[in-house]
């Protein structure tokens, strides 16, 4: 019985009622942390994307654009001249995406975009996905003939590379991109909603 007992007394100490506090502020702030960290990343996040161009045009204000409502299903149509004069402050897109409506507003789209019939530096020769990162890999390939492999990520932001590609080059990776990111926020979503 004094083992028991003692076994009794153990676990009565283990489940003290500081013991039990304790616990649950450390589960109370870990449960704040996360929910600080997850309201940083939602805030950093512009509420509205370009996903496509529907059309190029060089009239001022014409070129349509296809935006999506980040982490929704939701897409609206719209010229650059509706976007500019009815409905959206430019800083509810990321800065690449509201130079590009300003571009289109002022009918510049096609030359900002470098749209000529020039020799290009670097081209895509290749993509393949990559299952570990879970990502389109693309191959370039420059003048010289030195290949190298970037992500579509690394790609976008790589500004000197970009206006080295012919058009539908970028446009790939554009695209390419934006998938991707579609996947990641609605990864993200399942994740969270679990």
């Amino acid at each position: 019985m004094n083992e028991e007992t003692s076994m009794d007394d153990q676990i009565n100490l283990q489940n003290s009622p500081a013991q039990r506090k304790t616990f649950i502020m450390l589960l109370f702030q870990k449960i704040t942390n996360e929910y600080k960290a997850l309201l940083k990343y939602t805030r950093s996040i512009k509420p509205f994307k370009i996903i496509e161009i529907e059309r190029l045009s060089s009239i001022p204000g014409e070129t349509k654009f296809i935006i999506q409502v980040v982490n929704k299903n939701t897409v609206m149509v719209l010229t650059a001249a509706e976007i500019i004069n009815t409905y959206f402050d430019l800083n509810v897109f990321s800065k690449f995406h509201a130079t590009l409506i300003r571009q289109a507003a002022s009918g510049n789209l096609v030359n900002f975009f470098n749209l000529s019939d020039k020799e290009h530096s670097y081209k895509i020769i290749s993509k393949k996905i990559d299952r570990l990162s879970k990502q389109v890999i693309f191959t370039i390939e420059t003048r010289e003939k030195i290949k190298f492999t970037r992500t579509a990520d690394e790609l976008s932001k790589d500004r000197t590379l970009l206006e080295n590609l012919n058009f539908q080059d970028i446009y790939d990776i554009g695209y390419t991109n934006g998938t991707e990111q579609i996947l990641k926020e609605k990864t993200a979503l399942l994740l969270i909603k679990r």
